[in-house]
């Protein structure tokens, strides 16, 4: 009998998560990082994250793709009054995901920039590649 072997596709997923601290509203920070990052960030409404708040609750979510590297800012607000988009990162008020092929370097220097704005209190590589809640920041 012939044997058989099985091809495994595997899947490269280049994306990294930044846990935001910051008692700031989100447009603030947004205006902020528009700036410093030189990025166009706008408002936008996201059809899955739709699916994970309360009916009659909106989430603050925020995109830009840059046409030059392809890479994508997604921001979100982790913390609402009573509500949490991910309640696992409970002291976590923002995330800003960046998915495309990002150096170490990079990394740095978007954490350090962050940092520098007034009013945020931490910015954390959550690095949730091997975490449950990789899936979740997978369709953001």
């Amino acid at each position: 009998m012939k044997a058989k072997t099985l091809k495994l596709k595997e899947n490269n997923y280049n994306f990294v998560v930044l846990a935001i601290v910051s008692s700031e509203d989100d447009y603030y920070l947004i205006w902020n990082l528009n700036n410093i990052l030189s990025l166009n960030l706008n408002k936008t409404e996201h059809p899955m994250l739709k699916n994970l708040i309360p009916i009659g609750k909106t989430i603050s979510y925020f995109n830009y793709i840059c046409d030059k590297t392809g890479i994508e800012y997604s921001f979100v607000r982790n913390k609402y009054s009573k509500f949490r988009l991910i309640s696992k990162f409970d002291s976590i008020d923002f995330m800003l995901k960046i998915s495309g092929n990002l150096t170490n370097e990079q990394i740095t220097h978007i954490t350090t920039a962050i940092r520098s704005v007034k009013g945020i209190t931490a910015c954390i590589n959550l690095n949730v590649k091997k975490t449950p809640l990789f899936g979740v920041f997978e369709r953001i």
